[in-house]
């Protein structure tokens, strides 16, 4: 039976030191020549559009005045990120990620996506660094909805044509540390697996009843055999 297996960004694969809230910070300052600070704000499992809006809301912002500045704040955004990701001494992959992957990669009935609140393109920014934008060939990202659970959907009809494969929701694996990341994967059909190398606390993790749950990625042999279990 195929797999789908969509994997989230930010501290599920790598932990990037802040570079996104940092890059955001400086995006939003620019476009609205104040300085606009992510402190207070969490930004676990959010897309980039998402914590747009409410961080501007919290400055008294209204939603259709955010909404016409998003096109300006990411064309700031993206080269400030490229510059964070370069000075993060911090920037790292997680353990067992790559390994993982290479396991995937190989496998006839593993096909692998992203599934991420990012932008696309601020995505593959931070993937590039290591190299591990080349094993994904499609994904849902935060450019496509500022909601992250539309994104299974936009997920599944992308990988559904690339892939030429009549996935099932229950064919789905979304792998993530967030609660967003369990909850878009329950509301869709899909199947969870989260991982507890982020923000969010095993217990609240937990709590979410995820189909699997685990310290970190490392554990290789039994995610792969939670991702293929029938």
């Amino acid at each position: 039976m195929p797999k789908l297996v969509l994997f989230d960004i930010d501290e599920t694969m790598v932990s990037s030191h802040g570079a996104g809230r940092r890059a955001l910070e400086r995006a939003m300052s620019a476009v609205l020549n104040q300085e606009i600070s992510l402190e207070g704000h969490s930004l676990s499992g959010k897309t980039d559009p998402q914590i747009c809006f409410e961080a501007l809301a919290s400055y008294g912002l209204e939603k259709p005045a955010i909404q016409s500045r998003l096109q300006d704040i990411f064309e700031q955004y993206l080269p400030a990120l490229e510059d964070e990701v370069v000075r993060s001494a911090e920037f790292r992959v997680h353990d067992g990620v790559v390994d993982l992957l290479e396991i995937l990669r190989t496998r006839e009935d593993a096909f692998l996506g992203l599934l991420t609140g990012n932008i696309e393109q601020g995505a593959h920014v931070k993937l590039k660094r290591f190299g591990l934008h080349s094993y994904f060939a499609m994904g849902a990202y935060g450019s496509d909805s500022h909601d992250r659970m539309e994104l299974p959907a936009v997920a599944h009809k992308r990988a559904s044509e690339l892939f030429r494969q009549d996935f099932s929701p229950g064919e789905l694996v979304i792998i993530g540390d967030a609660r967003n990341d369990v909850l878009c994967a329950k509301g869709y059909g899909a199947r969870s697996i989260a991982v507890c190398t982020g923000k969010t606390t095993k217990q609240v993790l937990a709590e979410l009843e995820p189909d699997y749950l685990f310290d970190s990625l490392a554990s290789i042999g039994q995610v792969v055999d939670a991702i293929f279990a029938k």
